[in-house]
């Protein structure tokens, strides 16, 4: 079998099921592992489980551990990559970037206790959700056989604290960064047409930072579901534009050039519009920062009968590593606190304004990212 990361060699029925009756047998274990307060696993030399407690069984929804037996963590929760290789889990290109997987395979390298964060994206009905866990491999000893206790618990509440705050200060310095840009130009202007124009410009902009620290509130509620979507009908190209040109004068925008392409047939879209700035606000930032002095990005839109989608195009390449992560919580190129807008478009733009987020990037091509939005929507 092929692997593109951790070892593929599969055990055998038999050995699964001898491995599970000798753990079994030993004293108190079921007792010990189901007073855990989280999920925990036995796990045999090939990472598959071979014991677990209550609490995983209860996650996955099955009462009998055998059905469970031989399968690998990932695999059990339905992670979106367990299946992408025949091998399972912790053999695609994905599972090289998996606290999981990784902690399991250090542990068993090094005989000593390991713990990582994790992110596991997972399906559930057809719809995706996400896991954020903290997970332990330790080594365990029996029979003269080795196995790694492997125990996850759920820091989903922490790290959505952590993600909200800097998604909120992500955004208003974004905000913010047009507003320095805007001060900086009219400090160079004499003609009192160009002065009235910027401090109009400067109402808005002043305005769209105190939308910025309001809706604060509006991102804890769609981290909890609890977010009130408002929709109107609004002109997509006015409002695109709106955005373009506040990018235009921010301050990553002053030595590079934004293409605003816009649809010769302007149409109106039933959306929510601050949400949608959010999301676009986003994409160009990204894109800016992506894209070296003197180089340019691109926007544009294209309605089918169904689906409006916007793009955004900057010449960058992203490595695969990055490109593997570029949509989790807890993931920056930029360090910590800083990044997050590509977490931000995901999370507004498909749980909420119920489209589709997506990116291609190349070494040809650049990178482009694309929201579609099933929305209702009118031409002209």
């Amino acid at each position: 079998m092929i692997t593109h990361f951790a070892p593929p060699e599969r055990s055998t029925r038999d050995k699964v099921i001898k491995d599970y009756t000798e753990l079994r047998s030993i004293d108190y274990i079921e007792e010990l592992i189901d007073a855990l307060p989280y999920i925990a696993a036995i796990l045999n030399r090939n990472r598959e489980i071979v014991f677990s407690n209550d609490a995983l069984l209860q996650l996955i929804g099955i009462v009998n551990m055998e059905e469970l037996l031989g399968q690998r963590p990932g695999e059990a929760v339905d992670c979106i990559h367990s299946d992408t290789m025949e091998a399972g889990c912790g053999t695609s290109e994905n599972c090289q970037v998996c606290g999981a997987v990784n902690a399991v395979l250090e542990c068993q390298e090094t005989g000593k206790k390991v713990t990582n964060e994790c992110r596991i994206r997972v399906s559930q009905d057809g719809d995706e959700d996400c896991l954020d866990l903290e997970v332990t491999a330790a080594p365990l000893t029996w029979g003269g056989n080795r196995f790694t206790i492997f125990t996850a618990r759920d820091i989903s509440s922490k790290k959505r604290k952590e993600a909200l705050e800097h998604i909120f200060f992500h955004d208003v310095m974004n905000t913010a960064g047009t507003l320095q840009g805007v001060v900086d130009l009219l400090k160079k202007v004499d003609d009192p047409a160009k002065i009235n124009q910027f401090v109009n410009l400067l109402g808005e902009v002043s305005h769209d930072l105190t939308e910025e620290i309001m809706t604060q509130k509006s991102l804890m509620a769609a981290e909890n579901g609890e977010l009130v979507v408002k929709n109107y009908e609004f002109y997509l190209n006015e409002t695109m534009g709106h955005i373009i040109e506040e990018y235009r004068r921010h301050k990553l925008g002053q030595d590079r050039k934004i293409i605003f392409e816009e649809n010769t047939c302007d149409f109106t879209i039933y959306t929510d519009p601050v949400l949608l700035k959010r999301i676009l606000g986003n994409m160009i930032k990204n894109a800016l920062e992506a894209t070296p002095s003197g180089g340019k990005v691109t926007v544009d839109s294209s309605l089918t009968p169904e689906t409006v989608i916007i793009r955004v195009h900057n010449p960058g390449h992203m490595p695969k590593a990055i490109r593997q992560q570029v949509f989790q919580r807890s993931f920056s190129t930029k360090g910590t606190g800083r990044g997050l807008g590509t977490y931000s478009m995901k999370l507004l733009g498909e749980k909420f304004l119920h489209g589709k987020v997506a990116f291609e990037s190349t070494s040809a091509s650049g990178t482009i990212f694309r929201l579609e939005l099933p929305v209702k929507q009118k031409k002209y």
